[in-house]
């Protein structure tokens, strides 16, 4: 038996649960975000909440399963007694540092979304023979399987879909000042010009750590009707879906929307430049570097889609391993591969 594990970070929730739809087994969560979704998303799958860590634990040391997946760093935390396999599925693709940390060796399997995550793991010494599996990135094979109308996603939103759509998703406020908002934030709001739609998509953990930035977004945001604020959602994918260009920093979102190949304008945040490996992914559209140019940026790009479309066609290759829509299947069978020849190993 295989189980999950998730705390509330909700959106690590995609990561790994079309990988669940797939395998079976429960999803164990201390959240009680989490568990909301799990239920009301996913009644298919079986969700398990335990208030506290303890619990948690005494809950696994029941099921023993023969393996746990993770969407985040959470072995240690786990503190399991048992032998089990720890499967890594991660909870993005951006080129933060933290996607590439010694953690990794906590791990029995890896799983990797394409070449660029298997090139830079090779290259820090985080890769043995037998503890990866390229699969692709089971939380788009949504886009690729055609599951999503434009129109449909932006009246869902109470949206005018006649309207060009830009779609807003920075990063939140952590100590590497990937964010855009505090440079950029306001002015992405309160200039968005006539005749244009914006969605702001908040990474979740805006609402919980970063009030001050939170507070500023939802206040510009409920000044102006042609502006639907996410403040606390836990998949942008679906939301992607509606827009015609995303205006970025340094996040997984950036990566993502190259799945649906429409323009990106990415944000510079710091007052220093950021080394090239985490801007790697700017190759892919222009970048604003100061204020009081956001806007008009993304109308040229609006105007010339097809610009940096090469740039993105190269990215999304790179990133994802065989975009098809058959991600969750192939992460599935690695795992079932994986454990097969463990329990080989053991007997």
């Amino acid at each position: 038996m295989i189980a999950y594990y998730v705390d509330n970070s909700i959106h690590q929730i995609p990561s790994f649960i079309y990988i669940a739809k797939v395998l079976g087994g429960p999803v164990l969560t201390d959240g009680p975000d989490a568990i909301r979704i799990l239920h009301q998303d996913f009644p298919e799958v079986r969700a398990e909440f335990y208030a506290t860590r303890a619990e948690l634990q005494r809950r696994l040391a029941e099921l023993r399963p023969e393996a746990i997946i993770q969407p985040d760093y959470s072995k240690a935390y786990l503190n399991v007694d048992f032998e089990t396999a720890h499967i890594q599925v991660f909870h993005g693709t951006s080129d933060k540092t933290y996607g590439y940390s010694g953690k990794v060796r906590d791990y029995d399997l890896l799983l990797l979304p394409g070449e660029r995550a298997y090139r830079t793991m090779a290259a820090a010494s985080l890769l043995t023979e037998e503890n990866y599996a390229i699969v692709g990135y089971p939380k788009t094979d949504r886009v690729f399987n055609g599951e999503f109308n434009r129109e449909e996603t932006l009246e869902r939103l109470g949206l005018d879909p006649a309207l060009p759509t830009v779609l807003y998703a920075p990063t939140w406020q952590d100590s590497k000042f990937n964010t855009s908002l505090p440079k950029y934030g306001a002015e992405v709001l309160s200039g968005l010009p006539e005749g244009y739609n914006l969605i702001v998509k908040l990474h979740p953990n805006t609402k919980r750590y970063d009030r001050r930035n939170y507070s500023m977004v939802e206040r510009l945001a409920g000044q102006n009707p042609r502006i639907k604020l996410l403040g606390y959602e836990y998949d942008v994918i679906p939301t992607m879906a509606g827009a015609d260009l995303l205006i970025a920093d340094i996040s997984s979102v950036s990566h993502e929307f190259l799945c649906f190949d429409r323009p990106l304008v990415f944000l510079d945040p710091r007052p220093l430049p950021f080394g090239k490996r985490k801007t790697w992914v700017w190759q892919c559209g222009p970048v604003v570097k100061r204020r009081g140019q956001v806007w008009s940026t993304v109308k040229a790009a609006l105007a010339r889609p097809e610009a940096y479309a090469e740039e993105r066609r190269r990215a999304r290759e790179e990133i994802f391993y065989k975009p098809d829509g058959h991600a969750a299947e192939r992460a599935a069978e690695a795992i079932r591969n994986f454990l097969e020849q463990r329990r080989k190993g053991q007997a």
